[in-house]
């Protein structure tokens, strides 16, 4: 019998962490999906200084030797690691906790308050619900089992406010790489 998704996403996670970890970095999140008809594993690594390419390529190439030892996966996949982003996703309580105060965009599994999406701040993280000041609804509270999923809102950059020239120096001065960094 084949292990399910979800058991193979744990396996995956609990194999990483410490590979991840030991690069300075924390694995964000793990997904295995299919798409176009072919599997991928999806690893979302982040760290306190900002992931950067190097960051992950080396745990790409170390998770890879390890998957290729363990073999969790019984199927062909592509594996990715990347950073979780400017939009990043937000999977277990301890992120939301992360990003307190902060915009998000959340979608629910069932319409509470008329909506299933909700965008504004978060302004609690509690054992059995998130809540946040909507937009439009004001405060909402929503239960955990009905969090379908949820992702960082940040506002749209200014047009001519912070010009590309400013924003590379500014990367350039952090070391980070543009294709794999903490935005």
């Amino acid at each position: 019998m084949q292990p399910s998704v979800r058991e193979i996403v744990r396996q995956v996670e609990e194999l990483s962490a410490p590979l991840a970890a030991d690069e300075g970095c924390e694995v964000w999140g793990v997904t295995l999906s299919s798409e176009a008809g072919h599997w991928v594993l999806r690893i979302l690594i982040d760290s306190e200084r900002g992931t950067t390419l190097d960051d992950c390529t080396r745990v790409h190439r170390q998770v890879s030797d390890l998957l290729d030892v363990h073999d969790p996966i019984p199927w062909r996949y592509t594996l990715e690691v990347s950073s979780p982003g400017l939009r990043r996703p937000l999977l277990r309580p301890s992120h939301y906790r992360r990003y307190l105060g902060e915009p998000v965009r959340l979608q629910t599994r069932t319409a509470q308050a008329g909506k299933r999406t909700f965008t504004g701040p978060l302004c609690r993280v509690e054992d059995h619900a998130v809540s946040l000041v909507d937009d439009v609804k004001g405060t909402v509270s929503i239960a955990w089992d009905d969090v379908a999923r949820a992702h960082l809102d940040p506002p749209p950059p200014v047009p001519g406010k912070d010009g590309p020239k400013s924003s590379r120096r500014r990367r350039r001065q952090q070391g980070r790489t543009e294709s794999c960094s903490r935005i």
